[in-house]
């Protein structure tokens, strides 16, 4: 066996494996004889028939075919292990160079390689943001707003009253013909501004203001390429509404008695400010922390060398366009349905999908590293604990019948608890990175010196008694130096 290589620029290698002339030929004949002992082959008994007649019957590029692989399933690890290759994954034949003698090329996907540089010199500034009183009364102001009542008014509508409207839409130049959509005493809260998200577009609540029941409104809107209707995508459409009604709004008072609408276990109006208050801090400071997290690990991979395959970003490509196609499911949709749908095709689907995950994969990568680095431990009961959660939810999706097969499942069963224990350490790596830039982390070389100081303080002693003044030779002493 003769094995020569060759490093590729993307973490691959080139690996060229040549065997002994004979190798294919004995190969291919150890295949025959295996068809032989299968294949039923007229005036022959099991196992009997000779290769020739056997390459007859099965085809001589079959038995070739299979020959190949049986060497290279022999071979291969034993090149590896020759050449000192670490696979990030199996590798894979690229071209039967030769058959006489039988000569392969393989692409060896090689092992990820991270060299941290000094990561633990990284710091950034943590400022984590206050929560503000106007932020805690936008939100207590939307919990009024759920328990609003509702009472018809003779006035013109005013910011704050809904507004009851039949709605019709054509397209320009066809107000003639059959409207694009219609509604019937369609509700419209007008708001001080226009916002997103508005129906049948931002702006259009608002502009009833000053309207009586019985006014009429013609009002033009072109949308956007990027509409949510595909249908609207860049049309013209003339809107013709009628007021059908106008109510408005009464907004409860914050205080102690109608907090008791929100639940038994809030008090009073000041215990509830306090929960929203609390409540928005926490998901301001995980928003935060997020952000500064993805701040770090940017900091460390710029000083960072990552060496890896394609093949780790093609299996992260790969596993979020299964999600897809599995969202696609849910939705009752064909594969096709769904890329014309988001207006993409496959392969531009997966080009962006690509471009998204990658920096999650080298963000990941690091992530492993300073846990191995760093020696970090996860709890074993708690990884059981959360590995049985998430397998319960799984099941939850399948029917009995395979969700009792699953559960019995040990190499399934395994990858989740694996898959869990590894998300755990991953969180681990997060939440020390998190302390390694805001400075909570201890140099190194302080706990280096710090243990060599305590090591000299023990020793002391021993340095003293050494000083102090020899005892009187005893006389066993005297005898053992005669004798000496």
């Amino acid at each position: 066996m003769k094995v020569t290589t060759e490093l590729r620029d993307d973490h691959q290698v080139n690996l060229t494996l040549e065997l002994d002339a004979q190798e294919l030929e004995r190969a291919k004949r150890r295949v025959a004889r295996e068809y032989a002992r299968r294949v039923k082959i007229p005036g022959f008994r099991p196992g009997k028939a000779p290769y020739e007649v056997v390459a007859r019957k099965v085809g001589e590029a079959t038995i070739q075919q299979e020959a190949i692989e049986a060497l290279l399933d022999e071979y291969y690890p034993k090149a590896l292990e020759e050449a000192d290759i670490k696979p990030y994954d199996a590798g894979a034949l690229e071209e039967v160079v030769s058959t006489d003698p039988p000569v392969f090329k393989l692409v060896v996907p090689l092992a990820i390689d991270v060299d941290l540089g000094d990561y633990r010199s990284v710091r950034l500034p943590y400022e984590p943001p206050e929560v503000d009183d106007e932020e805690v009364d936008q939100v207590l102001d939307s919990y009024r707003q759920m328990f609003a009542t509702l009472e018809p008014v003779d006035r013109p509508a005013e910011v704050g009253d809904v507004v009851y409207v039949n709605v019709e839409a054509y397209e320009e130049g066809k107000e003639d013909g059959e409207p694009l959509f219609a509604d019937q005493n369609h509700p419209l809260l007008i708001e001080k501004e226009p916002r997103e998200g508005e129906w049948p577009y931002p702006g259009f609540p608002e502009a009833f203001e000053g309207a009586q029941v019985g006014d009429t409104k013609t009002l033009v809107y072109t949308y956007p390429q990027d509409a949510d209707d595909e249908d609207l995508r860049g049309k013209t459409v003339v809107f013709k509404a009628e007021v059908t009604e106008i109510k408005a709004r009464s907004v409860p008072e914050l205080d102690d008695e109608f907090v008791k609408n929100l639940g038994d276990e809030i008090e009073s109006a000041e215990q509830l400010r306090e929960m929203v208050r609390a409540d928005l801090q926490q998901r301001k400071q995980a928003a935060y922390d997020a952000e500064y997290l993805e701040k770090m690990l940017d900091e460390i991979i710029a000083q960072a060398t990552l060496k890896y395959p394609p093949q780790v970003v093609d299996d992260e490509v790969n596993v979020r366009m299964d999600e897809y196609k599995e969202e696609a499911e849910r939705r009752g949709q064909t594969w096709k349905e769904y890329l014309k749908a988001r207006g993409v095709d496959e392969e531009t689907l997966a080009a962006e999908v690509r471009e998204e995950v990658e920096p999650q994969v080298r963000r990941r990568l690091v992530l492993s590293a300073i846990a191995d680095e760093e020696e970090l431990e996860i709890d074993e009961n708690e990884v059981m604990e959360t590995a049985r959660q998430n397998l319960v939810q799984m099941l939850a999706y399948v029917d009995r019948k395979e969700a009792r097969r699953l559960a019995r499942d040990q190499r399934f069963v395994q990858e989740i608890i694996i898959s869990t224990a590894r998300d755990a350490l991953i969180e681990k790596a997060m939440d020390f990175v998190i302390a390694l830039g805001k400075g909570e982390v201890e140099e190194e070389e302080t706990e280096t010196e710090e243990a060599a100081e305590a090591e000299s303080t023990e020793a002391e002693p021993e340095v003293a008694g050494a000083e102090a003044e020899p005892e009187a030779a005893t006389d066993e002493d005297e005898e053992v130096d005669a004798e000496a």
